[in-house]
């Protein structure tokens, strides 16, 4: 049985100074809130857990899941919904470590699908995005500069556990996305609102990174004339684009095809 740790007040102020990209970025944590993200992050190496915050009396399930390695605190209701950024708390907190990767990390034998993604505004497209890459075995997701923080909290709940199961890369610009690409012989896909080749026609190369661009304006032309190719979603309506991480769902989904085994469940 787990002994919970008593929760100053003082620790309470750092948790919350978790919640701005500054101190993330300074203590090299962030927060994961939830049951299913604590299972995840259990479950994998991706990011060290450095303590976890549940409310006193948690159900002894959930008792079960907790490591015996790693400080436990408890807290009350109040003092949860207060180091929290959920309106209703589920009542656990769990704090990682951020991993120290740089873009020369990704080896020339790494994945075969990569993508990168061009100044993603939105927290939840790009934790959908995370979430969707994960389903698809896309395990490591390139940022260019100005993209939202892939630890925000926002982004970690959007991404329902699929952070811990992917590598983010952030702040890569084009030039040196282009250098990376010809080095290990990946070809550079763009995905474009119209004029490319329909994405369920398209045949993939042996090694292809997918370029997804903002929401509002697409893909920057500092990364397009870097682009070998372009894909584009054909569509039958009236509106003028899709939603980011719905194009993002679809375009993995047609260029997984055949690469992956089928699963017939959602969750």
């Amino acid at each position: 049985m787990n002994k919970y740790l008593p929760l100053s007040k003082n620790h309470q102020g750092w948790i919350r100074r978790l919640h701005q990209k500054k101190y993330r970025n300074e203590e090299k944590m962030f927060i994961a809130e939830g049951i299913h993200s604590l299972k995840e992050a259990t479950a994998t190496s991706s990011y060290p857990i450095k303590e976890i915050v549940i409310i006193s009396g948690i159900s002894e399930s959930l008792r079960n899941i907790l490591p015996d390695d790693i400080p436990i605190y408890g807290c009350s209701e109040r003092e949860m919904k207060a180091i929290s950024t959920e309106e209703t708390p589920q009542g656990v907190l769990t704090i990682c470590r951020q991993r120290e990767v740089t873009f020369e990390d990704i080896s020339a034998h790494s994945s075969d699908l990569l993508l990168y993604l061009d100044r993603i505004a939105d927290p939840g497209n790009l934790g959908t995005i995370i979430r969707t890459a994960a389903w698809f075995n896309v395990d490591k997701i390139l940022l260019s500069p100005l993209c939202v923080d892939p630890f925000n909290t926002k982004v970690i709940r959007a991404s329902a556990g699929g952070i811990f199961r992917t590598e983010m890369f952030q702040s890569i610009e084009p030039e040196l996305l282009s250098r990376f690409a010809k080095k290990n012989n990946y070809k550079l896909i763009a995905a474009v609102p119209e004029g490319g080749t329909p994405v369920h026609q398209w045949k993939r190369s042996k090694k292809d990174i997918i370029l997804l661009g903002q929401e509002a304006s697409g893909l920057s032309r500092d990364i397009i004339k870097y682009a070998d190719e372009s894909v584009s979603i054909p569509g039958k309506g009236r509106v003028e684009s899709l939603n980011l991480a719905v194009a993002a769902a679809i375009i993995l989904y047609e260029i997984s095809k055949g690469y992956l085994p089928t699963r017939d469940y959602y969750s």
